[in-house]
């Protein structure tokens, strides 16, 4: 048979797809008027059955009575077809309301999220400080002209490129630690020297702050960069023309001069804003001390011989309570307190919470086990001098154990004021309170310190932690700094333990405890009691 042959193709009917919705249609036009042309021919056939009966009394009654039935029968099937376009009409009509209304919605939205985002690029390029920011995969995802124009970059070749891309190897591995802590949610300042490409030497100054979600998640960091290097003298006498200075208003209303190499306070009020909505930060931020709208977190570290052993003990962490149950997290109000000396005030409170709520804790619970708290200070509790008398009143006041308090001190700090530290940690010692060293081995390993500081815990840093199973120098790093903190009586306890991988790693040589995001994610402390 031959293809080509007009006369040899098959019908229609039998291979073009296009006959099938006729059909259908055909059917569904044949479906409906159906229960009609029954009712009809139903109809026809008894009339005629009447007729030739011979119009018998009985026989009319009950054909008639069938004729009534099928016809009272086709107007309930009728009117409830119209009651169910009715009802499908409705509906419809409805869904294009709700359809209009949300469309409407998200016009508004759209256009108010790009009305805010175009005036954070306005601000954000009139900060004469570099702005960055990098989401939780390490790529820029936002940059400000400043920091484009000082690294003499196009805005393709940062936005969207990795952060080793822009900074280059070496920088990269200089920052690296600190990237992976702010990515675990700590705040991080740095100091460096940097080299640009025509050979010129800048300091800058750069602090990193983690981006949290609604639930707490890290999902990407904020870096603030400022070139503080020093000017000639001649230059700085020299009195700079106003077209050079933005006068500005700090968080506090004051009058405060941006310069070129000024913008920490007019950052920090942009920032502040961006991620809290406060006005006036400084207020608010008193306003939630007076009124406890602070709500503590905990963390669960676990022995690392035994995971599953329950042992309570917990870092105390806590989150600033909005409305509608949405919680602040550190990263927006910690720069705040720095910068108004209010982190003593801060400590305060946690500790007298954390003694409450222990406390509350002992009486709810009838299988009660002594817990321990770890509660991190801030640097400028380690030179308040009556630190350690309140903790002691507190404790005395609530009848409460010393041993269950256990203080950190970031290692940064305490060698930056290695005295004052040491007098700091002998008052806690000596109410009977332990204390723990954070950060450790972060940067230079040196147990130069330790000898002045008598602490109980040392507390590996997450950098150094977090890929010990891949990276045989970390994994070196960390075996010797148990081994001699075994031999000095200080107990280790690893950060960051992010995988079971790690913590089996971390139990063949020992080390005492654990913490991190593989073992357990922060939490409200009332959780305790579920």
């Amino acid at each position: 048979m031959d293809a080509s042959d007009p006369d040899n193709v098959a019908p229609a009917s039998e291979t073009s797809p296009t006959r099938r919705p006729r059909f259908a249609a055909l059917w569904r036009v044949i479906f409906a008027i159906a229960p009609a042309l029954f009712t009809v021919l139903l109809g026809a056939f008894l009339l005629a059955a009447i007729y030739f009966t011979l119009f018998d009394w009985q026989w009319v009654a009950f054909l008639s009575g069938i004729l009534f039935a099928a016809l009272l029968a086709l107007a309930s099937r009728t009117s409830r077809t119209e009651w169910l376009i009715a009802r499908r009409n409705a509906q419809l009509n409805q869904l294009r309301q709700r359809w209009a209304q949300e469309a409407a919605a998200h016009k508004i939205a759209e256009n108010a999220y790009r009305a805010t985002e175009e005036k954070m690029r306005l601000l954000s390029d009139a900060l004469p400080t570099m702005l960055i920011y990098v989401d939780a995969n390490q790529r820029f995802r936002f940059h400000n002209r400043t920091y484009r124009e000082w690294c003499g970059l196009r805005e393709a070749q940062i936005n969207g490129q990795s952060l080793r891309d822009v900074f280059g190897n070496g920088l990269y591995e200089e920052v690296q630690d600190k990237v992976l802590k702010v990515l675990a949610g700590e705040q991080v300042s740095d100091e460096r020297v940097q080299t640009t490409a025509n050979g010129a030497t800048h300091r800058l100054q750069t602090t990193y702050l983690p981006h949290f979600d609604g639930s707490g998640k890290v999902i990407g960091f904020f870096g603030l960069i400022a070139d503080v290097t020093e000017r000639p003298m001649a230059a700085a006498a020299t009195p700079a023309p106003e077209a050079d200075i933005a006068a500005e208003r700090d968080i506090g209303g004051r009058a405060l001069v941006v310069t070129d190499a000024s913008g920490q306070a007019l950052y920090l009020k942009s920032m502040t804003e961006q991620l809290t909505g406060w006005d006036n930060p400084e207020e608010r931020l008193r306003q939630a001390l007076d009124g406890d709208e602070f709500r503590l977190y905990s963390q669960k570290i676990v022995t690392v011989a035994d995971p599953a052993a329950f042992l309570p003990y917990y870092e105390i962490l806590i989150r600033l309570q909005e409305e509608e149950d949405n919680l602040t997290p550190p990263g927006a109000f910690i720069p705040v307190a720095e910068h108004y000396n209010m982190t003593t005030q801060l400590d305060y409170w946690v500790v007298r919470n954390v003694i409450d709520w222990h406390c509350r804790y002992r009486r709810a619970t009838p299988y009660w086990q002594s817990s321990m708290y770890s509660i991190n200070l801030f640097a400028s509790t380690i030179s308040d001098a009556g630190f350690g008398a309140f903790v002691q009143k507190q404790l005395a006041a609530n009848e409460m154990p010393p041993q269950v308090l256990c203080f950190e001190v970031a290692e940064e700090e305490a060698i930056n004021r290695l005295a004052a530290t040491a007098r700091f940690i002998a008052d806690l010692r000596r109410i009977g309170c332990r204390v723990a060293l954070g950060g450790f081995g972060g940067r230079k390993v040196s147990f130069d310190t330790l000898k002045n500081l008598p602490v109980h815990f040392l507390k590996i840093d997450g950098s150094v932690i977090r890929d010990i199973e891949n990276n045989p120098v970390n994994l070196a790093k960390v075996k010797a700094i148990n081994r001699v903190s075994k031999v000095m009586g200080v107990q280790t306890i690893a950060q960051f333990v992010e995988s079971g991988e790690v913590l089996k790693k971390l139990a063949e040589f020992s080390i005492d405890y654990a913490q991190g995001f593989g073992i357990g994610r922060p939490q409200p402390i009332e959780k305790l009691l579920a």
